[in-house]
């Protein structure tokens, strides 16, 4: 079995963890360190995932960062870091009830114009998402679940990657928002990410029927389906490597579209230590580079010191 292999030798690998006190700071943080400047910038609520991670797709194609806010209030770190970048345009993500018009109306200093992607569901916002930026005929479609967020984080990272969108379906069946989607992309083929249990084989049947090169991406937990996403979007390695919590996403929210600038992938870890298979994609990777992405509350000392102690190892970085 691969966990049983001993990883080739790669080159010393500098370790840093991009960390702040709250979710919304970690966003700046991973912002200032990946955008020198930003002529758009997204911004998302931080208190669900599926907004974030389906912007990151199209901020990454544009070469835009993610910022998150809370609900009704815009953080004092979020706003430094938009007056930093000095934005011509930003983006809300989500309806009302993801980002109010509070929040909205504080935005507006902070560029020429603010404008909003909403929709009735997160599956219609992913989809307008997908509208707004990605003419028809990509290369490729990235699918994932609505409901589980660690498969969104590495999708975004791999649809970046590919040069296509990220669209949401849940369980159990695709909306009509996504159905008219897939119609007018008519990308190329599809990536499906997850397992039955996150979409059904029912679902990934339907949308064979509308894109008939369709392949799932599965395994038998989360960390298996983070590692064969990144081997599937970057066969050749990567320089750069983030790291996210498989339990837990609000770090995680702002790095895919770092990862999509940085052409790197995501692989997830728990709290408290790299998975097997998370190890050994990282040598099959061979990074020079590995950005951590949180506190020690979400990714603890112990992985970082993990992370430098494998094969290839090299300095940790703050």
């Amino acid at each position: 079995m691969t966990s049983m292999l001993t990883p080739p030798a790669v080159a010393s690998c500098a370790v840093e963890r991009i960390g702040g006190a709250d979710r919304y700071e970690v966003s700046a943080a991973v912002s200032s360190r990946t955008f020198a400047t930003a002529r758009l910038v997204f911004v998302a609520g931080g208190e669900s995932f599926p907004d974030a991670l389906c912007a990151s797709a199209v901020a990454g194609a544009q070469n835009a960062p993610v910022l998150l806010v809370a609900r009704s209030t815009l953080p004092d770190s979020v706003a430094a870091e938009l007056r930093r970048l000095a934005p011509v345009t930003v983006v809300v993500v989500g309806g009302p009830e993801a980002v109010d018009a509070t929040v909205e109306a504080a935005l507006a200093p902070f560029a020429h114009r603010v404008t909003r992607v909403g929709g009735a569901d997160r599956y219609e916002v992913a989809a307008r998402l997908s509208a707004l930026a990605f003419p028809s005929s990509p290369p490729v479609a990235v699918v994932v679940s609505g409901e589980v967020f660690a498969d969104a984080l590495g999708g975004s990272a791999a649809a970046g990657a590919l040069g296509g969108p990220v669209l949401l379906v849940p369980t159990d069946r695709v909306p009509d928002t996504v159905v008219a989607e897939l119609a007018r992309l008519r990308p190329s083929r599809l990536v499906v990410l997850g397992g039955p249990a996150a979409i059904a084989e029912p679902v990934v049947d339907t949308l064979r029927t509308i894109v008939g090169d369709t392949t799932r991406l599965d395994g038998a937990d989360r960390f298996v389906v983070s590692a064969a996403t990144s081997a599937h979007a970057f066969p050749r390695g990567a320089r750069t490597v983030f790291i996210a919590s498989g339990s837990t996403f609000p770090d995680a929210l702002s790095g895919p579209a770092a990862a999509i600038h940085d052409r790197a992938p995501v692989l997830l870890v728990t709290a408290d230590a790299v998975p097997a298979v998370s190890r050994a994609e990282l040598a099959r990777l061979r990074p020079e580079r590995i950005v951590v992405l949180g506190g020690s509350h979400t990714v603890s000392d112990k992985v970082m010191r993990d992370l430098l102690d494998r094969p290839g190892g090299g300095t940790i970085g703050g």
